[in-house]
């Protein structure tokens, strides 16, 4: 039978060998087996629990938890026991377009059977309905530990489609991550941040596979679609950048070929008989033990000779050691005289300086200073640094007065300490220029050298600093 389907919405499922795959279409050939779907094509995987579902229903403009996107749950069980492949407008906004979103099973949440059946499921799902796709879109929940689940789903992911190549086609997405004001300010008192939270992760995943390069990584709240946080100014702005930060990435990404059971078992023996799966790792690491063992072995012999050169030295200082008494209890006296003056001897920093207007990113320079320092150290005013001539431990201190968005962080030695940000997410509002004035401060405890100096600049200055 041959024939073509109008404009009205056609809802096709079909279930087979564990499968399950939706396609949303206006048109096409009844004879086609197989839907078009368009691209750009994104596989979201993850361990349990990791809200891959929501962030799915999320991405093809649905609620969080509407059931019939994609169905979701509570708690840390897997929701999704099959694979399943949509056709969907991304985050339901025309301008976007169609794409194809593909919710995997979680790993990790299978039972005495382990993962096998939902690796199973996957490779027949993406092999043979799929094909290909742009983004593989790792889940990871970074409150949770990065355990076992975690280490054996990296491992398979290089199993499943060849760890030479899918690294350059994996992204990270950090779930379960608020912008909400009480999120930011918690993560601001630990100093997490985003940017530590992808590299200690990159870190993790490189620890235990062929990985040698970082991920991308982005940071959607599936939570900040619910209706009642669309007026969370802050949650809706990180809420459009890291989306359309996956989108376009998934644009420039070229798709990834997936391969069959049988491709995979031919690679594994491939990879068996090159003995490279596990020697190379282990080959590598005992011949810098080996390394380590000859180095070593240098070193206590170097320290035998210098053992035996001490000990001659120890004997010649016995002889001196009463010669000396001596001049100790003459010392003594002068000792005591200077324990005086050493208890009177009071050095004291106290400053302060004030920048009256800023309206740029960069150092933060000074109008004018106040304050003393027994030592003579000073805050220049043109150059905004402090030069530290007494080392010793200093609590610093700085506030601002600010309009519009502003990120502020102290420097020492040029670099910027990230754990010492200040930031004002006061921004405009539906494109007018309306800003929200903020205030506040922050203070940090710092132990500083001498010669070391420290400044403040702004990487974020969306109106001014005052």
């Amino acid at each position: 039978m041959t024939g073509l389907l109008g404009t009205f919405l056609l809802l096709l499922s079909v279930s087979s060998s564990g499968l399950a795959w939706t396609f949303f279409e206006t048109g096409g050939s009844l004879d086609d087996p197989t839907p078009a779907y368009p691209y750009p094509r994104i596989v979201l995987m993850g361990p349990s629990g990791a809200g891959k579902s929501t962030l799915a229903n999320v991405l093809s403009g649905c609620l969080p938890n509407d059931n019939s996107c994609f169905e979701t749950c509570a708690g840390v069980d897997s929701c999704t026991q099959e694979t399943s492949i949509n056709v969907v407008t991304y985050l339901g906004d025309d301008a976007y377009g169609s794409s194809t979103l593909t919710d995997t099973p979680g790993f990790g949440d299978s039972g005495i059977e382990g993962d096998g059946p939902i690796i199973t499921n996957i490779i027949e799902a993406l092999k043979h309905n799929l094909g290909d796709a742009n983004v593989i879109l790792l889940c990871i929940d970074y409150s949770q530990r990065f355990g076992p689940d975690l280490q054996n789903m990296v491992t398979e992911l290089e199993s499943l489609f060849g760890r030479s190549q899918v690294w350059d086609h994996v992204a990270i997405e950090v779930t379960k991550w608020a912008f909400t004001d009480a999120a930011i300010l918690n993560r601001n008192r630990t100093g997490v941040t985003e940017e530590s939270a992808l590299h200690d992760i990159n870190q993790k995943i490189m620890e235990i596979s062929h990985l040698n390069k970082s991920l991308p990584g982005v940071f959607i709240d599936s939570f900040a679609a619910f209706p009642e946080e669309q007026e969370d100014e802050t949650q809706q702005f990180y809420f459009k950048k890291y989306t359309q930060e996956l989108w376009d990435l998934a644009l420039a990404t070229p798709t990834l070929q997936f391969l069959s059971i049988e491709d995979i078992l031919a690679e594994l023996s491939e990879c068996r008989s090159a003995n490279d799966c596990l020697t190379e790792v282990l080959e590598g690491r005992l011949t810098q033990v080996e390394s380590d063992v000859m180095k070593n072995m240098a070193q206590i012999s170097n320290n035998d000779n210098k053992i035996n050169q001490n000990t001659r030295a120890i004997d010649a200082n016995n002889a001196n050691i009463g010669s000396n008494r001596g001049k100790i209890n003459s010392n003594t006296n002068k000792i005591n005289l200077n324990a005086g003056a050493i208890d009177a001897l009071e050095i004291g920093v106290g400053m302060c300086a004030f920048q009256n207007l800023k309206t740029d990113t960069g150092t933060i320079t000074y109008d004018s200073t106040s304050g003393t320092s027994t030592d003579g150290s000073t805050i220049s005013t043109s150059t905004g640094k402090y030069i530290v001539k007494t080392p010793g431990l200093y609590s610093i201190t700085f506030s601002a007065y600010t309009h519009g968005r502003a990120h502020i962080y102290l420097h020492k030695d040029g670099a910027r300490q990230d754990h010492t940000l200040y930031r004002s997410n006061q921004d405009r509002q539906d494109g007018d220029y309306y800003y929200q004035y903020d205030q506040g401060s922050k203070s940090v405890v710092m132990c500083l050298t001498e010669d070391q100096q420290i400044h403040l600049g702004a990487t974020t200055n969306t109106y001014r600093i005052m």
